[in-house]
């Protein structure tokens, strides 16, 4: 039975008040204030492990663009024992931006670059190089930097080796950010050359001793098995940090989120001792590893069951369950829209901050804002589902290949991508087939392989898409 709590109004308000925070935009500053520490991004801060894999929504343009914070820096070296971090300088060489930039170039001055035919790595060697110069001078235009490269290829090695030098004495290093490789072009051949020109260039700067660089880059474009085609590639994808959220680090950042509004930080710190779970709440923006007491917290704000019993499960797993994509991962910003959907459900519960019945919806709107989410990085999703529309999963695979085929999905999609100028699936560039297709799906875990061969669509697609299930506990309909 859930306690009575004192008053549960201030935390449902602050929580159907919650912002959706939108997508980081190139250039823009993240402020210490809104940085959640999550344990299992600790390695993603490693300057030893250059490559990090993460979908849509999971943080990669945030820590890019956090990581030039010096307050946060600071903060990340306490929280993930990384002291090197508060020595680090960090400079981003590549962010997708199409506003100029002293340190970064645009989209369109990379391509000008490669139509003229230069060479990708002395690209990036020229991005790399604006980019550590952008410290301490004032540095010359893109092109300039290409053309210096292009006369005097010594010039990258010869002032990286200084400035490495000058930072070794120093006590410091630097880090070089890239991100949004997949803005380079709307064409995945050059984006693939580029990028590969890319990773070969950041491998070489294990050369030097305190200069290294950090690729973030999406799961579709980590798939790709011809970007890894080159000596020690093997290294630096095995090496990879996958970017994630544990359950206990999503139920984290909602009570981050709400702390951080003075209207519920009170009455949310009342109920922690009501409950005697005080250990659950965030300190300073760090995850904490107590999942007893957050569980014991979550259930005396939601309740403990999804309904009057255990049959339909415990609130605390089902929704992160009920909210993962194929890979068990949800994204934070689809958590925090379910729990802001429950707490603006009408009838508010009476004793509780939010109720099974708002859960519910909160899922549902979750799978409609996810949906509408990856459809901005992958325009090409509601082709391949539309087919399975009132169709059941998990499906044969066959099944799913011959719906496709009969729906000609894999060339509308490339005649879509052709005429209305968006990347189509990398997999059906490579290899014009349904299963080409299904191996894309699975790379975003929009879709699942199971060991028995059958293809799934889990729940945060599946409802949005009006595809049917078979068995399990499934999200109730809309009355």
């Amino acid at each position: 039975m859930s306690p009575v709590l004192a008053d549960p109004a201030p935390v449902r308000a602050a929580m159907a008040a919650l912002e959706m925070s939108s997508r980081v935009e190139p250039n823009e500053k993240i402020d210490l204030d809104r940085v959640f520490f999550p344990h299992s991004h600790r390695n993603v801060l490693d300057a030893r492990r250059q490559l990090v894999v993460g979908n849509r929504g999971m943080g990669k343009s945030f820590w890019t663009h956090a990581l030039t914070n010096r307050e946060v820096r600071d903060r990340l070296a306490s929280t993930y024992g990384f002291p090197a971090l508060a020595t680090t300088d960090v400079v981003i060489g590549f962010n997708g931006s199409e506003k100029a930039s002293p340190q970064t170039p645009t989209i369109d001055e990379v391509q000008a670059a490669d139509r003229t035919g230069s060479d990708p790595g002395l690209i990036w060697r020229a991005s790399i190089l604006r980019a550590v110069r952008s410290l301490s001078q004032t540095p010359t235009s893109w092109m300039q930097s290409v053309e210096e490269l292009l006369r005097n290829p010594a010039t990258y090695a010869a002032e990286l080796s200084k400035i490495d030098d000058l930072h070794e004495s120093q006590g410091r290093h630097l880090l070089v950010v890239f991100d949004a490789l997949d803005r380079l072009a709307l064409d995945w051949a050059l984006i693939r050359k580029l990028t590969k020109g890319l990773l070969l260039t950041v491998l070489g700067l294990q050369s030097f001793s305190r200069i290294r660089a950090k690729v973030f880059m999406r799961a579709d474009q980590f798939a790709d098995p011809e970007l890894f085609r080159f000596p020690d590639g093997s290294k630096l994808r095995n090496d990879r940090v996958d970017l994630t959220w544990q359950p206990h680090e999503l139920y984290g950042l909602l009570l981050f989120e709400l702390l951080r509004q003075d209207t519920s930080a009170t009455a949310l710190r009342g109920i922690a001792r009501e409950l005697d779970a005080e250990a659950a709440l965030p300190v300073m923006g760090s995850a904490r590893l107590n999942p007893q007491k957050q569980e014991s917290l979550i259930s005396g704000i939601a309740g403990e069951f999804m309904g009057k019993g255990a049959k339909r499960g415990r609130v605390y797993s089902w929704v992160p369950l009920h909210l993962g994509d194929a890979a068990k991962n949800c994204s934070p910003r689809t958590f925090l829209t379910a729990w802001k959907t429950a707490a603006a459900h009408d009838p508010a519960p009476a004793i509780l901050v939010v109720d099974h019945l708002g859960l519910n919806e909160g899922v549902r709107q979750a799978s409609s804002t996810r949906l509408a989410e990856l459809r901005e990085d992958y325009p090409w999703i509601g082709l391949a589902l539309e087919p399975l529309r009132r169709q059941f999963v998990p499906i044969e695979k066959l099944e799913l290949f011959e719906l496709w085929q009969s729906r000609r999905v894999t060339q509308r999609i490339l005649e879509n991508a052709t005429r209305e100028q968006w990347l189509p699936p990398i997999g059906i560039v490579i290899e014009d087939t349904p299963e080409a297709l299904l191996r894309t799906m699975t790379s975003i875990a929009v879709m699942e392989e199971r060991a028995n061969g059958k293809i799934n669509v889990p729940d945060i697609f599946r409802v949005e898409a009006g595809i049917l299930r078979k068995g399990g506990v499934a999200v109730p309909r809309r009355a």
